[in-house]
């Protein structure tokens, strides 16, 4: 799990279905693509946790420069994807809430 291609390229891929989605959303009129976003966030933010799970159980066992050495990257590395899919899930919360009051707001 702690491969430092699935580690970051589950992630990177992940992002770049974001991406994807996040562009078809502005080009198109489909409701529910922003919570397809939702989603992929949240997916990618508890992917990122577990790997991070993962790598402290590793360094429970050992100690964290034996696990750094046999995977080859810092252990602070797996916090930036963990943080990408936070604020994306935190952006997509405010989007959704915005998008609520709005709905609200026009139903008066």
């Amino acid at each position: 799990m702690l491969n430092p291609y699935f580690a970051f390229g589950v992630p990177f891929f992940l992002l770049l279905l974001y991406i994807g989605f996040a562009l078809f959303r502005r080009s198109s009129h489909i409701p529910y693509l922003g919570f397809v976003l939702f989603i992929i966030a949240g997916f990618m933010s508890v992917f990122s946790f577990q790997v991070i799970q993962q790598a402290l159980t590793e360094v429970n066992k050992t100690n964290a420069t034996a696990v750094e050495q046999v995977h080859g990257y810092s252990l602070y590395l797996l916090a930036i994807p963990l943080l990408i899919g936070l604020l994306l899930v935190i952006r997509n919360i405010f989007r959704g809430y915005a998008k609520i009051k709005k709905v609200r707001l026009q139903s008066k």
